[in-house]
């Protein structure tokens, strides 16, 4: 990557550089700084394909909220997963 701007994560607001992973040995650069990120802009796509209802727009504010609390970390992996995937999917996770 030549941009440094790619580097960042791409949750609006986050200012962290992005994870990178290891695939055949070779680092790959994700597109999050980490599983809060992601799990975050996940939430909101979701919530941005939902009908407008008062419920659906209180969930939008709350996800507000966890977004500025996002902006506030000191360190990426200061929060971890927003969501535990072994309890929505009731499967196990490695």
């Amino acid at each position: 990557m030549s941009n440094t701007r790619d580097n960042i994560c791409a949750r609006d607001g986050c200012r962290f550089h992005v994870e990178l992973v290891l695939v055949a040995n070779m680092p790959l650069p994700t597109t999050h700084c980490g599983d809060a990120c992601r799990d975050h802009d996940w939430l909101k796509r979701g919530l941005e394909a939902m009908d407008q209802t008062p419920r659906t727009l209180a969930m939008v504010a709350n996800l507000r909220e966890v977004g500025r609390m996002l902006s506030a970390r000191q360190d990426p992996t200061d929060v971890d997963w927003l969501l535990d995937f072994r309890v929505t999917s009731g499967g196990e996770t490695p």
